[in-house]
């Protein structure tokens, strides 16, 4: 396919002989690396809030007293893991939102934080703070209470498209996913390079590759021709990213960098391509949709003749 000449309406030359032609705006799809720190302020405090209670539990050891020390530790303990349980419990809402097609979450994580920072709470009350067993229920159930209202519960259903049964939208929704985890395994070995125009290639290539995985999802039946670039050329390409790693750190070879480059470069190439080979079938699917419509129409007399 022959290259065009793409001219700025105040391009030098741009009223001459050739005719103007726009030059297309590439569409910037909501991408998942560009997200920021889930959960935010809220979720850094309930890590920072229990730190005075380690503090207090390398005192109790300092001062010979086992038992107040493992109470107050373990509590701490507590706190933190039932932090870091609503830290994945938001990160799998956010990228169950970000999908049109999804199932939902295995385990129910921000419900298991909010009982365990509900146990946490009994834990300090009734055995570190000195109140009764009760008392100490009661606190808990608060604070799950407060945790629930604070970030709310997991996604619980499935989400799929109109016009597709559970079968198609569930085996979408698996490709997805195990595309995604290969995704982000790319993005883990990349940050490793130290080569940030290496990083940028990569970035590229997981762009296009998370913009086919929006149009699979966009439509279910794009994932028969997509199936071989969300799984044999995805895991290729994390392969040669650890390879080019390792590599990279024993010795900067030149011709190895430019070899890594290329294949990524012919990666996101093919990617680009077939997604775009994606988007033109289901406008052809769309066009014939409509001339059979048109057709009907016509035959019943709905619709005037041309």
């Amino acid at each position: 396919m022959a290259a065009q000449r793409y001219r700025g309406e105040h391009s030098p030359d741009a009223k001459g002989s050739e005719p103007y032609i726009e030059s297309p705006k590439p569409q910037k799809m909501r991408l998942r690396q560009g997200r920021g720190k889930p959960g935010g302020f809220a979720l850094t405090l309930l890590f920072l809030a229990p730190f005075p209670l380690l503090l207090s539990g390398v005192s109790k050891i300092m001062a010979a007293a086992p038992i107040g020390a493992a109470i107050a530790i373990g509590t701490y303990a507590l706190f933190v893991l039932a932090a870091w349980t609503l830290r994945e419990g938001i990160k799998a809402e956010t990228a169950y939102n970000e999908r049109k097609i999804a199932r939902a979450p295995m385990f129910p994580r921000k419900l298991i934080a909010a009982c365990l920072s509900g146990g946490a709470v009994f834990l300090a009350a009734w055995l570190g703070w000195g109140q009764n067993m009760f008392t100490g229920i009661g606190l808990g159930g608060l604070a799950v209470a407060a945790h629930i209202v604070a970030f709310g519960f997991d996604p619980m259903r499935r989400k799929g498209l109109p016009g597709f049964n559970e079968y198609e939208t569930d085996r979408v929704a698996r490709a997805v996913e195990k595309a995604e985890a290969i995704i982000e395994d790319i993005r883990k070995a990349a940050a490793l390079i130290n080569n940030r125009a290496i990083e940028r290639k990569v970035d590229s290539l997981i762009s296009s590759a998370q913009e086919m995985l929006r149009t699979v999802e966009e439509d279910p039946r794009d994932l028969t021709r997509a199936r071989k670039y969300m799984s044999v050329y995805l895991s290729g390409a994390r392969d040669a990213t650890v390879k080019f790693v390792e590599l990279n750190r024993r010795s900067a070879d030149p011709v190895q960098r430019e070899a890594f480059t290329s294949l990524i470069t012919d990666l996101e190439t093919s990617f680009t391509g077939q997604r775009a080979l994606m988007l033109a079938d289901n406008q052809s699917d769309l066009d014939v949709e409509i001339e059979v419509l048109q057709e009907r129409l016509q035959r019943e007399g709905h619709l005037a003749r041309d």
